[in-house]
C-alpha cells in the first residue's frame, strides 16, 4: 500500500516510520527545501515517551535533551522575584524530556531509515475515487496513491484541500505567539528568564548547543486581527503591546527586524468531528491541534501517528475501519488535552481589571505547579494499543 504522507515534522516522521514497520510504502512530501532543523524547544511527556522507547528512539531523544538548569523571573525592571528548576518550568516530571523541534526530528528522520523524502514540493490537488488517490505537486508530478496523511501543521493544506477553509475548524484562543533568535548577551547557559503578567509574557532562554538565545513573546490583543502573512504588522503589533516595560524588553524588540527564523502565529486549536475522510487522515496539529498553550503538542503527534499507522496495519489495510479506530481511540485523548489549553488561554486573556497585572513569583510558582499536575494526568490519559503482532519481517 503506497502512503504520502504531507509534512516531513514529528507526525510525518513518526507516521512514516510506523508505516515502514507494518509493511506500507511511505513517501513523504515538505515544503521546505531540506529538513527544518532549529526552532522551538518542546517537551514529550507520560505516554508519548512509551511511543519513543517502542522505535527505539528514546536514548538519543535523551542524549539530546536541553537539560536547561534553571528559570528566572523577573519583574519589569528586571529584578529578580523567583527561580526555578528547568523541569519545574517546563512542567516535567519524572521522565518527561525536553527537546529542540527539529533536533527530535533529526532523530526521528534518522529513525525512519529509507524513506524517501521529497523536498521543496508540496501538494496542489488531491483527487480520489474507488481506484485511489491522484496526487499533484506544485512541481508537476502527478502519482496515484492507495492513501494520503496530511502532517502538514496548523495550517494544513491537506485539510484545506480536502475538508475545506481552516476557518471553520480552528478555535481561536485569543492569543499570538511570536519566536526568534538574538544573539545571547546575556551569556544564559540551559536558563530561561520571564517576564509575567495578566495578558502578556516575555522570555529570553538559551540552549546548550545553540550560540544564539532565543526571544519569545505571548501576548492577548482583544479585538484585533493581526495579518499572519504580515511581518511588519505583526512587528509593530508586538511593538505595541509591549511598549512602556523595561527589563531587557526594549532591545529584544530592537533586535527583532535582524532576525532570520520569525515565527509569528496565532494561539489556536483545530476542532474537527472526524479527522479522516475516505482516503485522507490529518495527523498531529493538522488534525487535533491542542496549540503551544496545552504543553502537549508534540506528544499528541507522537501518539496520534503511533495510532494511525497500528491500525492501519490491525485492519490489513482497510482504510475505513482502521480510521474509524483511530478516531475513536484518539478523541478521548485529544478533548482531554485541548481542554488544557483552553484553561490556559482563559488565564492570560482573563480581564486584568479583575485580576492583578503584573504577576508575582509566588503568583507564578502557584500556577506552574497547579498546571503540571493537570498537564502531567492528560499526558498519560491514553493507553496504548500493542501493535507489534503486525510488524512485518
Amino acid at each position: 500500500m503506497d502512503i504520502l504522507i504531507s509534512g516531513a515534522g514529528i507526525a510525518g516522521l513518526t507516521s512514516a516510520y510506523w508505516l515502514c514497520q507494518y509493511g506500507f510504502s511511505p513517501t513523504i512530501v515538505e515544503r521546505a527545501p531540506s529538513l527544518v532543523i532549529g526552532g522551538y524547544k518542546i517537551d514529550v511527556r507520560g505516554t508519548a515517551l512509551e511511543v519513543l522507547r517502542k522505535m527505539d528512539a528514546l536514548d538519543a531523544v535523551d542524549a539530546a535533551s536541553t537539560r536547561m538548569q534553571g528559570a528566572m523571573l523577573v519583574d519589569r525592571d528586571g529584578n529578580v522575584i523567583g527561580e526555578l528548576s528547568g523541569d519545574q518550568f517546563g512542567h516535567r516530571v519524572g521522565d518527561d524530556l525536553e527537546i529542540v523541534r527539529g533536533t527530535l526530528c533529526e532523530i526521528l528522520l534518522a529513525t525512519a531509515k529509507g524513506v524517501d523524502v521529497i523536498y521543496d514540493d508540496v501538494i496542489e490537488s488531491i483527487e480520489q475515487s474507488a481506484d485511489g488517490a491522484d496526487v499533484t505537486l506544485r512541481s508537476g508530478d502527478r502519482r496515484r496513491f492507495d492513501l494520503v496523511i496530511g502532517a502538514d501543521g496548523l495550517h494544513s493544506n491537506v485539510r484545506r484541500i480536502v475538508f475545506g477553509d481552516e476557518s471553520q475548524f480552528l478555535r481561536n484562543l485569543g492569543m499570538y505567539l511570536c519566536v526568534y533568535s538574538v544573539p545571547n548577551y546575556l551569556d544564559l547557559d540551559r536558563t530561561e528568564m520571564q517576564y509575567s503578567e495578566v495578558g502578556r509574557i516575555a522570555q529570553i532562554w538559551a540552549t546548550l548547543d545553540d550560540p544564539n538565545a532565543k526571544a519569545c513573546f505571548g501576548f492577548a490583543v482583544a479585538n484585533r486581527q493581526i495579518d499572519l502573512h504580515d511581518r511588519g504588522q505583526q512587528e509593530d503589533a508586538v511593538k505595541a503591546v509591549y511598549a512602556g516595560i523595561g527589563w531587557e524588553i526594549p532591545r529584544l524588540l530592537a533586535l527583532m527586524p535582524e532576525a532570520t527564523d520569525w515565527y509569528f502565529d496565532v494561539a489556536a486549536q483545530v476542532d474537527l468531528p472526524e479527522f479522516a475522510r475516505d482516503r485522507v487522515a490529518l495527523v498531529g496539529d493538522a488534525g487535533y491541534c491542542a496549540s503551544p498553550m496545552s504543553g502537549q503538542g508534540s506528544s499528541l503527534a507522537l501518539i496520534g501517528a503511533y495510532v494511525l499507522a497500528g491500525e492501519l496495519a490491525a485492519a490489513s489495510g482497510d482504510r475505513e475501519a482502521a480510521f474509524a479506530e483511530y478516531i475513536r481511540v484518539m478523541r478521548p485523548f485529544i478533548t482531554t488535552n485541548q481542554q488544557l489549553g483552553i484553561e490556559s488561554s482563559k488565564f492570560m486573556t482573563q480581564d486584568p481589571d479583575a485580576a492583578p497585572s503584573e504577576l508575582s513569583g509566588s503568583e507564578i510558582e502557584s500556577h506552574i505547579d497547579n498546571s503540571t499536575q493537570s498537564i502531567t494526568a492528560a499526558a498519560n490519559a491514553i493507553t496504548l494499543k500493542d501493535y507489534s503482532a503486525y510488524v512485518s519481517a
